[in-house]
């Protein structure tokens, strides 16, 4: 997420992250009117807190802390037991799942600047920026289509990109549970 000023918004993070969240908490809650509520929960805390957020670059690591926090707060209201095993280990799994998540993220945005001239400025502004595929097209006044092409075709580069450098292992919900740099000399992100 790129900051634009030194103010952020709720809503900004809203547009930028709530599908992440809710596909970060559903991996882990059944209930859809649990994902709703703690999702309700976790926008709140952000909004109560996002004037103590002083590195505008750790958001969505802040942000993704203040939802793991809120699913293990709510398996324990929902089991009645402050300390239990399972709490704990739902913090250790998602602590360690996120961060190689956030690492490889790092990875693509270094990644970016390698791809084609269209689609490095398309996927920067749809993935780092927010930007929409509609305005992305008007911004380089191309067609609709063209600019989610170009989007897609990047992320596609990207994906071809990232298997060369890395070997990865996922866990079921897709997470990146390891990384090893494969030692490509075209990979020049270092170690993912």
């Amino acid at each position: 997420m790129k900051d634009q000023s030194s103010h952020i918004t709720t809503e900004q993070i809203w547009r930028e992250l709530s599908d992440r969240l809710r596909q970060f908490v559903s991996s882990r809650v059944n209930s859809a009117a649990d994902v709703d509520d703690i999702l309700q929960s976790v926008f709140l805390r952000i909004h109560q807190k996002i004037e103590d957020l002083h590195q505008i670059e750790r958001l969505e690591a802040w942000v993704f802390q203040i939802t793991r926090n809120a699913v293990i707060d709510h398996f324990r209201k929902k089991r009645d037991v402050p300390n239990d095993d399972l709490a704990q280990n739902a913090v250790a799994e998602m602590k360690s799942v996120e961060n190689l998540n956030t690492e490889v993220a790092g990875c693509l945005t270094a990644l970016i600047h390698h791809l084609p001239e269209d689609q490095q400025r398309a996927v920067s502004l749809y993935e780092l920026e927010g930007i929409s595929q509609k305005e992305i097209a008007e911004r380089e006044s191309i067609y609709l289509s063209g600019a989610k092409s170009r989007v897609q075709r990047g992320r596609k580069t990207l994906e071809i990109m990232l298997k060369e450098c890395c070997q990865f292992q996922f866990d079921r919900q897709g997470n990146i549970l390891k990384c090893k740099a494969e030692g490509n000399p075209s990979c020049d992100t270092g170690d993912c």
